[in-house]
C-alpha cells in the first residue's frame, strides 16, 4: 500500500474511533449538567464513565502519534500487539462496565432518558472496540488485515440483529452465593467494574492491586475462585499463575485469566500453565457470569464427590455401633505394619486383644440393647487411652482390638492398666439401673511373632489365660 492509500486508511480508522468517543463525551456530559437530580452515588459512576471517555481519548491520541503519524514505534509481533490493545482497550471497559452497572442497579432511580443514553453509549463503545481491533491489526500486518473484515462483521452483525433483544437472567444456585472471589489487577477501574458486577449476583469480592499481594492473600485465607489479570507491573499474572499452581491445584483454587490478550496462542499458554478459564477485556458482563458461576459449580461439584468418598471411606473402616475403627480397617493397619517390620522400615511394636467379661449375663440380665450401650461405654473409655498414632478398634461382638506402636513392656503394661481399671470402676446407667463391667485382654509383641495370624493367635491365647485365671486382667505373655 502507497502512503497515500496508507493515510486514507488510517485517517478512516481514526474517524472511526474518535467519533463515537465524542459522542459519548456529549452524552455523559449532558447527563451530568442535570446529575444534581441523583444522589452522590449515582452521580460518582457517571463520573466514572467521563474519567474512562477522557483516558481513552488520550491513550488513543499518544498511540496514533507514535505508531501511525511520527511512526516513531513500530508492532512487530503478536505480543506488542497484545499489549497495545490492552493499553486502549482497559479505559473502554470502564465505560462499558460503569454503564451496564448503572442501568442494571439504579434503573428504576435514573431518567428514562438517561438510561437509553446509556445504553447508546455502549453500543458505542462496541463501535470503539472493533475501530481498536482494525487500527491495531493494520498496524501488525497493513492492508491485508482489513479485507473482506467488513463483510464479515456485517453478517455476523445481521445475524445475531434479526434474533431481536433477548431476555437472558443467570441463576446462581444457592451452593455457589457468598462464594468467596478475589479479582487481581494493578487498575482500580477494572477492579472496581468487576466487584460491582460479581457483588451483585451474591459472591464475596475480595481485590489484590498488584501480583505480590495476591500471592500474599491467598496464603492467609482461603478463596473459591481467583480473576486474574495477565499484563501487571513487578509480578505478572502468568508468574503469579505459576506460583499459585505450585500450591494449589485447579480443584482447590479455580483461576480465571482476564486479558486484552484475546489470540488462540495467547489462550493456550494460560491453559497450559494451569488457568481454569479465560475472560478476554472488554469483560462482557454476561460472558463473566457464566463462567464465574460454571467454575464455581464445578469446584463445589467436586468437593461434593470428595465429601461423598470420604464419608463412603469412613463408613467402610468405622464400626457403625460405636464410630471407632472396625475389624477390616484394624487388620488393615495390623498387616500393614507388620510388612513393614520385615522391611526394617518400622520399629516392633505390640497388639492387645480384649473382650468384656460375662457380656452374655449382661444381655441376658439387662437386655441386648443395655449390652450396646456398654459396648459403647467401653469403647469411649479405651479410645480415651489409646489415642494417634496408636489404633483400636471393635472386631466383633463384645471383642476389641488394639495396635500399640511401642515396644516397651513397661508401657504396653501402664496402658493396659490404665483401659482395665477405668472400666472397672466406672458405671452404665441405663434404664435406670446402674451397670458395671470388668475385661480381660492378651498382648502380643512382633518381636515373638512370625505373622500377623501368629501375632493375633498368640493375643487370643493370652486372652483366654486371662479368662481362665480370674477375668479382670491381662496377660502379656503366658506367665504374667
Amino acid at each position: 500500500m502507497n502512503n497515500k492509500k496508507e493515510k486514507i486508511v488510517l485517517t478512516q480508522i481514526k474517524q472511526d474511533f474518535t467519533t463515537p468517543v465524542d459522542a459519548i463525551s456529549d452524552y455523559i456530559n449532558l447527563i451530568i449538567d442535570s446529575s444534581d437530580i441523583y444522589d452522590e452515588e449515582i452521580s460518582s459512576e457517571f463520573e466514572n464513565i467521563k474519567k474512562s471517555a477522557k483516558t481513552l481519548r488520550i491513550n488513543f491520541n499518544e498511540a496514533f502519534l507514535e505508531f501511525a503519524e511520527t511512526k516513531r514505534k513500530t508492532i512487530n509481533n503478536d505480543e506488542e500487539a497484545s499489549i497495545l490493545r490492552h493499553d486502549l482497550r482497559t479505559p473502554l471497559n470502564g465505560i462499558i462496565g460503569y454503564s451496564e452497572i448503572l442501568i442494571e442497579d439504579y434503573e428504576d432511580d435514573i431518567d428514562e432518558k438517561h438510561n437509553e443514553d446509556l445504553s447508546h453509549i455502549i453500543e458505542l463503545a462496541k463501535e470503539i472496540e472493533a475501530a481498536i481491533s482494525r487500527f491495531v491489526d493494520f498496524l501488525k500486518e497493513g492492508a491485508s488485515s482489513l479485507e473482506n473484515a467488513n463483510d464479515g462483521n456485517e453478517s455476523a452483525d445481521n445475524l445475531f440483529s434479526s434474533l431481536g433483544k433477548i431476555k437472558y437472567k443467570l441463576e446462581i444456585i444457592d451452593e455457589i452465593k457468598n462464594a468467596k472471589i478475589l479479582v487481581v489487577d494493578d487498575i482500580k477501574t477494572n477492579c472496581d467494574v468487576l466487584k460491582r458486577r460479581l457483588e451483585s449476583n451474591e459472591f464475596y469480592v475480595d481485590i489484590s492491586m498488584s501480583g505480590k499481594e495476591a500471592l500474599e492473600k491467598i496464603n492467609q485465607q482461603k478463596y473459591d475462585l481467583m480473576l486474574l489479570d495477565v499484563l501487571m507491573p513487578e509480578v505478572n499474572g502468568l508468574e503469579v499463575l505459576i506460583k499459585a499452581r505450585e500450591q494449589y491445584s485447579a480443584d482447590k483454587l479455580p483461576i480465571i485469566m482476564v486479558s486484552s490478550f484475546d489470540d488462540v496462542e495467547s489462550i493456550s499458554k494460560c491453559i497450559q500453565l494451569g488457568a481454569s478459564d479465560y475472560l478476554s477485556k472488554p469483560v462482557n458482563s454476561t460472558i463473566l457470569t457464566q463462567k464465574v458461576a460454571s467454575t464455581l459449580e464445578r469446584k463445589a461439584l467436586r468437593e461434593r464427590e470428595e465429601q461423598l468418598l470420604s464419608e463412603l471411606h469412613r463408613q467402610a473402616i468405622t464400626d457403625e455401633m460405636t464410630g471407632i475403627p472396625n475389624r477390616r480397617y484394624v487388620f488393615d493397619i495390623l498387616e500393614k505394619s507388620f510388612s513393614e517390620i520385615e522391611k526394617e522400615s518400622k520399629e516392633h511394636f505390640a497388639t492387645a486383644i480384649f473382650d468384656i467379661d460375662h457380656f452374655k449375663n449382661v444381655n441376658d440380665t439387662y437386655g441386648h440393647a443395655a449390652g450396646d450401650e456398654i459396648i459403647r461405654k467401653v469403647s469411649t473409655i479405651a479410645t480415651s487411652v489409646i489415642s494417634s498414632p496408636d489404633i483400636f478398634g471393635r472386631i466383633g461382638g463384645e471383642e476389641f482390638l488394639a495396635v500399640i506402636f511401642n515396644n516397651s513392656k513397661e508401657h504396653l503394661q501402664q496402658i493396659c492398666e490404665k483401659v482395665r481399671s477405668t472400666i472397672e470402676n466406672s458405671e452404665t446407667l441405663f434404664d435406670n439401673q446402674k451397670i458395671r463391667v470388668t475385661i480381660s485382654g492378651g498382648v502380643c509383641f512382633t518381636h515373638e511373632s512370625t505373622s500377623v495370624s501368629d501375632m493375633v493367635n498368640k493375643a487370643d491365647e493370652r486372652l483366654y489365660l486371662a479368662k481362665k485365671n480370674g477375668r479382670n486382667k491381662f496377660y502379656l505373655n503366658e506367665g504374667e
